[in-house]
């Protein structure tokens, strides 16, 4: 069975095991499927209960002060060269997204690199 035969059969739920596995025995689901079937609340009029991780994570004012303290981190940092790079290359290519400048000039942090792609992009 090839790779997209076997996604496709997951995704629609109608896992097949491969040609020549054993018959008779008890058929196992994929492993993503059991994980997501035993997150899933057995009765949904029950109710949604978080994980243990998500028991520990904050809410309410305590979750609002650390976006505060966080923001504020970042609006205080120093600006690396990394920053000053990508900031010059929106100025000169504000066309283009700046998620996507960010990842151009993380592939090789080469500006004269980074603007011929660029460049190339907005033509």
């Amino acid at each position: 069975m090839s790779d997209e035969q076997y996604y496709s059969n997951t995704q629609q739920g109608s896992y097949q095991p491969p040609a020549g596995a054993p018959q008779g025995q008890q058929q196992q689901q994929p492993q993503h499927q059991q994980q997501y079937h035993q997150q899933q609340p057995s009765n949904p009029s029950a109710g949604y209960r978080p994980t243990d991780d998500e028991a520990l994570l904050p809410t309410g004012q305590e979750r609002s002060e650390q976006m505060e303290t966080m923001q504020s981190y970042e609006m205080n940092r120093p600006q690396t060269e990394d920053d000053r790079a990508q900031d010059a290359l929106q100025l000169e290519f504000p066309n283009i997204d700046s998620s996507l400048i960010a990842a151009i000039w993380s592939d090789n942090k080469d500006m004269s690199a980074a603007k011929e792609m660029l460049q190339h992009l907005s033509s």
